[in-house]
């Protein structure tokens, strides 16, 4: 997928997740799609690389989600990414980390959910 069909699913999809799973305590977050991976967003030196191949993380607190464009290898797959960011943005930030400091990532409720919502996928091409 080439950078501008990236951004039209993006925009098309983008507004329809924000109205299925609704507002979250904080303001909408954008879409930040600059980094090739969490490395290269942390140290400021776009080749970095490291041994986590992600394909997104959000940092709730600045009100951006980040995708990782290489990671992502399809549609699919980034609507998928979205929405799990954007689970994460609409649960209770105390209990978000509380829950990390208790569970493995598999365990943990709040990832378990995310991961659920992604089955939602198709709902919004």
């Amino acid at each position: 997928m080439t950078t501008d069909e990236i951004q039209i699913i993006i925009d098309k999809v983008y507004p329809k997740i924000q109205k299925y799973y609704g507002k979250g305590k904080l303001n909408y977050p954008t879409i930040d799609t600059s980094y090739n991976n969490t490395y290269a967003m942390h140290s400021g030196e776009a080749e970095a690389e490291g041994e986590h191949s992600k394909t997104s993380i959000a940092e709730y607190n600045r009100g951006i989600i980040y995708l990782y464009l290489p990671n992502i290898k399809d549609e699919e797959g980034l609507v998928r990414a979205i929405i799990h960011e954007y689970t994460h943005y609409t649960q209770d930030s105390e209990l978000f980390q509380k829950y990390r400091d208790m569970y493995s990532y598999d365990e943990d409720p709040t990832e378990i959910e995310a991961h659920k919502n992604e089955e939602d996928w198709h709902l919004f091409i």
